[in-house]
């Protein structure tokens, strides 16, 4: 049993928490296109090319979810060879769900209300980042660069985690102000995005100080 510190437990739920909204949502999308039920609201570029978002789900969904457990030091000192097993594993997830992200993002035609030019090319950035994240991760950790492969899977995870910042971001918008437009839409996700990777590297320098003191 792995007893877990006070902070370790905040990263575990808040990420849990973050993940919620999103996983539900693409869960019960899987569902529904498995199901051919109508749950979700209607998506006409769902139901025309269901393939790429089948594959994107099942991939992020427990990149999102097991990928927690990645950032827990006593889960992974007690199991590291599960650590090592599960992290090989979530590696491909992630590649798979920045391909399949890259690929919708590109050959889906969004109108501008969903996805503006802006947003169009901070999502190829990010799939294109976190492709290059993964990579580099894998990369570090086959040459022992312990410290580098956990800021390198750190900014992937912080770019594939994506959709739940987005939700804490844009609801509350919704909610307060009202439909956003197009614009304020796509730099309201595009700055989703930059909280996560701020969050993520103040989490390396943390992370390397530490190590320069210990």
């Amino acid at each position: 049993m792995v007893r877990l510190t006070r902070s370790e437990w905040a990263i575990l739920i808040g990420l849990a928490t973050l993940s919620l909204v999103p996983c539900i949502g693409g869960v019960l999308r899987l569902v529904e296109l498995t199901f051919a039920l109508e749950i979700m609201p209607e998506n006409p570029r769902v139901r025309t090319a269901p393939l790429p978002v089948v594959i994107h789900l099942i991939a992020s969904i427990p990149y999102c979810l097991l990928g927690i457990l990645q950032f827990l030091p006593n889960v992974r000192r007690r199991y590291p060879r599960w650590h090592q097993l599960s992290g090989r594993m979530l590696v491909l997830a992630g590649l798979v769900a920045a391909i399949s992200g890259l690929w919708m993002t590109h050959f889906f035609e969004l109108p501008e209300k969903l996805q503006g030019p802006l947003l169009y090319w901070v999502r190829v950035s990010v799939s294109l980042g976190m492709l290059v994240s993964l990579i580099l991760g894998m990369l570090a950790i086959l040459r022992k660069r312990v410290p580098s492969h956990k800021a390198w899977m750190l900014r992937a995870y912080a770019l594939g985690q994506g959709a739940g910042t987005q939700v804490v971001v844009v609801i509350p918008w919704h909610l307060i102000i009202g439909e956003p437009s197009a614009l304020t839409r796509d730099l309201l996700m595009t700055f989703a995005w930059i909280v996560n990777l701020y969050v993520a590297q103040i989490a390396i320098w943390g992370s390397w100080r530490q190590g320069e003191n210990s």
